[in-house]
């Protein structure tokens, strides 16, 4: 196989991804999401962000948001709920 078509079925891989959202939940206080399309709203007790597919509105107390990534954020306080709208 050369490289050129090794490289296409990667970037075919990568757009599968990339129509997917992943929520990742590392304790009470933080969760770990990938591939936000646009944050929504961002205020201290309400985040909202625009996924692949959907929107998730997260629900907390003193919430801050930091990328790590261009396209995936990390959201840290005391959350109470996670809902997909």
């Amino acid at each position: 196989m050369n490289v050129n078509k090794l490289a296409m079925k990667f970037e075919n891989f990568k757009n599968v991804f990339k129509n997917h959202s992943y929520l990742s939940f590392e304790d009470n206080g933080t969760v770990s999401i990938e591939y936000v399309r646009e944050v929504l709203l961002l205020e201290e007790n309400v985040i909202k962000l625009r996924l692949a597919k959907n929107t998730v509105k997260i629900i907390g107390l003193e919430l801050s948001m930091t990328n790590f990534s261009y396209d995936s954020v990390k959201i840290y306080g005391k959350i109470e709920s996670v809902a997909f709208e």
